[in-house]
């Protein structure tokens, strides 16, 4: 998938944000979600942290040599035992409690209205570059918008799950999430468990 259609993906995923933000009301924003001790407001903090964080992204363009090359192979390095992934867990849930009190929810859509869709425009004007990924990596802007994507897809099933809703998320968006994910499992070992050959503790792959 081209860099450009990656950035559509992304805004496309971010469009949906917006438009089930906006129908939200006080209710559905103090709704349990599946992810523990966040409700739907606190959860909705931590993902409109993306657009807001992509927004910085696009100013950090480097020359530097890219420490990864895909998406998978940074999340796979965050979500080993000792991964940031693991380690940060009770910071992030913590941001995201104390995110959801700080701002309004007119703001945390926003994010996903307009922050967001501008800083897609800025990333389509650089082009195939690299960026520095939060002072953690040296991912190529493309392989950034990936994990954007995946970001996107896996919480706003998580959304539209807290609101007793089916699934409706942009088939392209679910496409190229299952693509990272399938990814960053071992190979071996994701074939012969996803064929039913093999009982493995191999899920979950990441967090």
């Amino acid at each position: 998938m081209s860099i450009d259609d990656r950035l559509t993906t992304l805004d496309a995923l971010w469009s949906v944000w917006a438009g089930t933000g906006k129908g939200l009301t006080e209710a559905d924003w103090r709704r349990p979600t599946r992810l523990d001790g966040w409700d739907l407001r606190a959860l909705w903090a931590h993902s409109a942290g993306w657009p807001f964080g992509f927004s910085i992204l696009v100013g950090r363009v480097t020359d530097a040599p890219a420490t990864h090359d895909t998406a998978a192979a940074l999340l796979a390095e965050f979500n080993v035992p000792d991964g940031i992934a693991n380690t940060t867990r009770d910071r992030v849930a913590d941001s995201g409690r104390e995110d959801a009190e700080k701002y309004t929810v007119e703001q945390l859509v926003d994010q996903f209205a307009t922050t967001g869709p501008h800083a897609i425009a800025e990333a389509r004007e650089l082009g195939d570059v690299s960026i520095d990924y939060f002072g953690r990596a040296v991912l190529p802007l493309g392989e950034a918008v990936s994990i954007g994507i995946l970001e996107a897809t896996v919480h706003l099933l998580d959304v539209q799950r807290a609101l007793g809703h089916e699934p409706d998320v942009p088939a392209v968006g679910l496409a190229h999430t299952a693509e990272v994910i399938a990814h960053i499992a071992p190979p071996v070992e994701f074939i012969e468990a996803a064929t039913g050959r093999a009982s493995t503790d191999l899920f979950p792959v990441m967090s």
